[in-house]
């Protein structure tokens, strides 16, 4: 082609002398007959000093008695040697260790070898960086276990503080509400009680009017509205002493136990039930039993005006992360999920960050004090799980349960 400019060539008698490793060959009679130049500057050697020589000049004594024992006689038997590692020898006698391959050909004035060589004089400093790194490794690996105990004790003391700033950032919140209605939804009461009761006195001892058997029938309702809301901040707050020890609770138990308190309690004639098989957990029983007693209590209370109160209790055993307010943290364990289903009144999804609230009523005109949700979060909440609602008005509520099946301890075992 036009305007191409012809690659120059080089003859290969050149570039064998300046190759860039070493290269000679010898005869039959182990005299050398050819050297490059690489040879010569490597080992400070004339060409007219080498050749004619033996080749052995070129061997320290180690390498001569590893050539005699192993390089010659492949050479002879195999007709090659490849990647064999020995010392050369300097002229001013300095040992420079070098990777040898050998071939053995015929020509037709006798028998001649072929050596090719690399100099490996960085070789050994790489070997021994690398037995350094190889000691390095095994001194980490030795003490990998003390890591690894190390590992899971903090991981244990991690899930226990997160447990632990889980419970603390709740009971704020729940404190905070119940002050305020102690201050507030207690005191309406007490005013109305106080009220009620003068209106009562000024009635004529001897026989009630009209008014002071109203004003009586309000001081009862009254009365018993305070007692039950006394009684159920009691309860609630009751669950703060967490002095109950932790056992072997038969779920299936606790909720027939649960089921024949709300009947005994006054609830429907009736409380259909329809139940998976419940596991046995690690938890306080005292405490699983107001937790179960609400829910069916919260179903018998807001089943559909002449309705039947049916409650469908599903139950899985599943894989669930007991981490619950660090972030970017995971343990896995073994949970329940437990769903109660109830076919009642429902209500609008709209309300469902309130209704475990304490004393938070979507209606004040239906029956209860508003302190019966908020025990079951409470309980969940102390064994480590979560509790979450979906409803819909006229179609019915549906609570799911996350309850560890067993308690995680707080230190290393």
């Amino acid at each position: 082609m036009l305007g191409v400019k012809p690659m120059p060539t080089f003859p290969m008698e050149e570039l064998l002398r300046c190759a860039p490793c070493g290269l000679f060959s010898y005869n039959g009679d182990g005299a050398l007959v050819a050297v490059n130049d690489t040879v010569l500057d490597l080992l400070g050697y004339t060409r007219d000093e080498l050749l004619g020589r033996p080749m052995t000049q070129l061997l320290s004594l180690a390498g001569r008695m590893f050539c005699e024992t192993h390089v010659f006689p492949l050479l002879r038997m195999q007709g090659r040697a490849d990647e064999i590692q020995i010392p050369l020898r300097s002229k001013g006698g300095e040992s420079i260790p070098v990777l040898l391959n050998a071939v053995r050909k015929d020509h037709e004035d006798g028998v001649l070898h072929h050596c090719a060589f690399m100099s490996v004089r960085e070789r050994g400093k790489y070997e021994d960086e690398l037995i350094k790194s190889k000691r390095k490794a095994e001194e980490a690996l030795r003490g990998n276990d003390a890591l690894n105990r190390a590992q899971q004790a903090v991981e244990v003391h991690a899930r226990d503080l997160d447990q632990k700033i889980s419970q603390l950032e709740q009971r704020n919140q729940e404190l905070t509400r119940v002050s305020t209605a102690l201050a507030q939804d207690l005191r309406q009461p007490a005013r109305q009680l106080a009220m009620f009761a003068c209106l009562f006195t000024r009635e004529d001892r001897e026989g009630l009017s009209v008014t002071g058997q109203h004003s009586l029938e309000r001081i009862k309702t009254v009365s018993v509205k305070m007692e039950q809301l006394v009684m159920g901040l009691h309860q609630f707050m009751a669950l703060d002493v967490l002095d109950e020890p932790i056992e072997d609770v038969d779920l299936l138990e606790i909720l027939g136990s649960a089921r024949h308190r709300v009947l005994e309690m006054g609830g429907p004639p009736t409380l259909a039930l329809r139940c998976d098989p419940l596991p046995v957990i690690q938890g306080r029983r005292r405490q699983l039993m107001l937790l179960f007693f609400h829910l069916l209590d919260n179903a018998a209370k807001f089943r559909k005006p002449r309705g039947e109160a049916r409650l469908d209790i599903g139950c899985q055993l599943i894989q669930h992360n007991s981490f619950r307010s660090m972030k970017d943290k995971y343990h896995y364990t073994d949970f329940a999920r437990i769903t109660f289903t109830d076919n009642g009144i429902g209500f609008d999804s709209l309300h469902r960050g309130h209704v475990f609230e304490v004393l938070r009523k979507m209606n004040p005109d239906t029956p209860g004090i508003g302190v019966g949700l908020a025990i079951c979060r409470k309980v969940v909440e102390n064994h480590n799980g979560s509790i979450s609602v979906e409803s819909e008005p006229g179609r019915g509520t549906q609570f799911t349960i996350l309850l560890p099946l067993k308690q995680q301890s707080s230190a290393p075992g």
